[in-house]
């Protein structure tokens, strides 16, 4: 199916540290691959933020963000964003930065557990089924105290260690064990005014499925929820909007009839057409 306005709302440029791109250079992309409009939402490591320059990239992705806006204007909608990690961690240090700088979106996510690495690093032939269990377990936990935090738009790909654990290692993780915790998670979205988001990296990725799947949206929807939106979670050029007309269908799917897009960090709804 085709659809209208497309939005891609989880892109990253050079200024975080896995991105490839200058921000400018997105954007020309962006606009040539027809998208309606993209959210920069560079990583911002709160347990790591001065001791990995995070207050520095902060300054310099904003700036150029801002300055990519002027000069795309009536050509393509550019969103200040940020991909908020590990807010928890050191609230204040997470509190003074987003109401420093004006934002169109913040994202919540959690890539590690306190003191250890993401989990893209972590080895995971050291963890038995037991171990895997209590690592799952802590992680929806952190996911659930910053849901309950709340000072967020989006929840960035919950589910996120399933990309390494199922995707990468294949390892035998049954998410459906982890229902209670994740309906917590959603409540709290829902309670919250929180949106959802559905990540579609999964999809280009050996997981070969969206973050979260499409099972827990439903269930996010089921419980009330309202607000999606969609991300594709890009660190090249060449995956800009990958993956979010899927997003859309699935988000239909599951009973939305809208996505939602953040501008001074207030959603708007649009129509899924």
């Amino acid at each position: 199916m085709s659809y209208k306005k497309i939005l891609d709302l989880h892109t990253h440029t050079d200024n975080s540290v896995d991105g490839h791109h200058s921000t400018m250079y997105l954007c020309e992309c962006a606009q040539a691959a027809g998208l309606r409009g993209v959210a920069f939402t560079d990583h911002i490591e709160i347990d790591f933020f001065l001791k990995d320059g995070h207050d520095r990239r902060a300054m310099q992705s904003y700036f150029e963000i801002v300055k990519a806006r002027s000069a795309f204007t009536g050509n393509l909608l550019v969103f200040a964003g940020v991909e908020l990690g590990q807010p928890m961690y050191d609230v204040p240090v997470a509190e003074k930065l987003i109401s420093s700088l004006k934002y169109d979106i913040v994202l919540g996510a959690v890539h590690n557990l306190r003191d250890m690495q993401d989990f893209w690093f972590l080895d995971y032939a050291q963890y038995d089924g037991a171990g895997l269990n209590g690592l799952l377990l802590e992680y929806f936990r952190e996911v659930r105290l910053m849901a309950d935090w709340g000072k967020f738009d989006t929840l960035a790909h919950l589910t996120y260690p399933l990309r390494y654990m199922q995707g990468r290692h294949k390892l035998p993780v049954d998410i459906r064990d982890y229902s209670a915790e994740i309906d917590g998670i959603l409540e709290s979205l829902v309670c919250g005014g929180i949106a959802l988001e559905i990540n579609t990296s999964g999809l280009r990725q050996e997981l070969k499925k969206t973050m979260p799947d499409e099972e827990i949206v439903a269930r996010y929807r089921g419980l009330g929820g309202e607000l999606i939106t969609i991300g594709s979670d890009a660190h090249y050029a060449e995956h800009l909007g990958a993956g979010i007309k899927d997003g859309m269908a699935l988000a239909q799917r599951c009973g939305f009839d809208h996505v939602t897009f953040f501008q001074k960090r207030e959603p708007t709804r649009i129509p899924i057409e």
